[in-house]
């Protein structure tokens, strides 16, 4: 017997009752769903939303065999740890999966949508609770703007009507901006720290939401065009760009196909 079973026996009425084999395929099949089948878009909130009819009737015991069930939950049992599956469980998929997407396809997510993941990935670890990050939103026009201010923070000089076509890569950036606050016992470097989480998190549920991400720096990134043209105040660090769009058929082909592992866990791990 494991440990998990083990210690889940001491917790009385907060056990967890296994899924029947029929839900558990159901809902590996819709997380399968995901990037293999072509989908792009709030595929998070479908899965919230709970099966469809013929998933419920297929996941469903038999007459003789039904008892009074609880509601159903929009999100995981906390009330004891569960079993580690990455593929069955959306949130570690979603992390053993991700890919920077150097080539998106213009289909963006609107801000309403934007508004929302951001507001999720506001959990990210926080010292004192200080939220000192921001994004900003670069769409149309404003991507030629940013790619002015490049071109004038590398001295670089073009011919009349050429452009730096590198902002246009995607329909959608997001600057992430690392916004120290003062506070003797968050030093600034924490900070920093906790701003690129939030726009890690914000990757991961770019990409467990069906779009494509590509963050990219770069040596300018802080150069004083470039921070003028994001209005930055003196403390505050521009962190890079998430560019954003829908996956290119080929990229989920490529996926599909993907015999890449993920790294040896051991080499990131040691004890003191």
């Amino acid at each position: 017997m494991s440990k998990h079973k083990d210690s889940s026996e001491h917790r009385g009425s907060k056990r967890k009752k296994p899924k029947s084999d029929g839900a558990c395929e159901v809902t590996k099949g819709r997380v399968r769903a995901h990037f293999l089948d072509g989908e792009t878009g709030p595929w998070a909130k479908k899965l919230a939303a709970g099966p469809s009819a013929e998933e419920t009737s297929a996941a469903a015991p038999a007459p003789d065999e039904q008892t009074a069930l609880p509601s159903p939950r929009l999100g995981p049992d906390y009330s004891a740890p569960s079993s580690i599956d990455i593929v069955a469980d959306p949130v570690l998929h979603a992390i053993s999966t991700r890919r920077s997407i150097s080539k998106l396809d213009p289909e963006t997510p609107n801000d309403s949508d934007l508004r929302e993941l951001i507001h999720a990935v506001s959990s990210v670890a926080d010292h004192k609770g200080l939220k000192p990050w921001r994004f900003i939103i670069i769409r149309g026009e404003d991507r030629i703007r940013l790619g002015a201010a490049l071109d004038e923070a590398g001295g670089v000089h073009r011919k009349s009507g050429e452009i730096n076509e590198k902002p246009l890569r995607a329909e959608l950036l997001l600057a992430l901006v690392a916004a120290p606050q003062d506070n003797p016992k968050v030093p600034e470097w924490e900070q920093h720290a906790t701003a690129a989480g939030a726009g890690h998190l914000l990757e991961l549920a770019l990409w467990q939401a069906g779009w494509g991400v590509m963050w990219r720096s770069g040596n300018l990134t802080n150069e004083p065009a470039v921070r003028r043209l994001h209005r930055l105040k003196d403390k505050e660090l521009l962190m890079g760009w998430l560019y954003i769009g829908a996956v290119p058929e080929r990229y989920r082909q490529r996926m599909v196909n993907s015999t890449r592992p993920l790294p040896d866990p051991e080499q990131f791990l040691d004890t003191l």
